[in-house]
């Protein structure tokens, strides 16, 4: 979906609306005359008349399909923590045993195991840093567009 005024796609960063505002206003009636806008999450226009049911539902399916890309995103981060914890265990066992007994029990850097080590650790060290960016992206996408549905649902958006 692209937004009328901006013409962008739902994936880009929400400016506004970070949080469902029907729990912030409980004690708000509303009526007929109250106005009902919406925040476009990709270029922070505030959409409030002539907004039709159709664009509701499509503004909801893109909302939707963002929320499924985060979660996505989520599921990929946390795979690539738990493959590079996984390494990173590895990697130390491979550490120690590269101690050699002829040496005095001490760390010898001509030995493979020490440079399975290496190996190791920086794929390691790739994977976590992939899998924190990948998590974060994911929250904070699922936390967006939850809240964006949120607002949807409940049929305000007051500010």
């Amino acid at each position: 979906m692209y937004c009328y005024h901006c013409g962008k796609k739902i994936n880009e960063k929400k400016i506004e609306a970070k949080s469902s505002t029907l729990s912030k206003y409980a004690n708000v009636q509303i009526d007929e005359e109250t106005k009902i806008s919406y925040i476009c999450p990709r270029c922070g226009h505030e959409i409030t008349e002539g907004m039709s049911q159709e664009s509701v539902k499509s503004l909801s399916r893109a909302s939707h399909a963002e929320l499924q890309r985060g979660r996505n995103d989520y599921a990929r981060g946390m795979a690539n923590n738990i493959l590079g914890l996984i390494l990173l265990i590895t990697s130390i066992i491979f550490l120690l045993l590269s101690r050699k007994a002829d040496t005095g029990n001490q760390i010898t850097a001509n030995v493979p195991e020490f440079w399975v080590f290496v190996g190791l650790a920086i794929a390691s060290i790739i994977l976590l840093g992939l899998g924190v960016t990948f998590t974060a992206i994911g929250l904070s996408k699922k936390k967006m567009y939850e809240t964006l549905l949120k607002d949807i649902k409940n049929g305000t958006f007051v500010q």
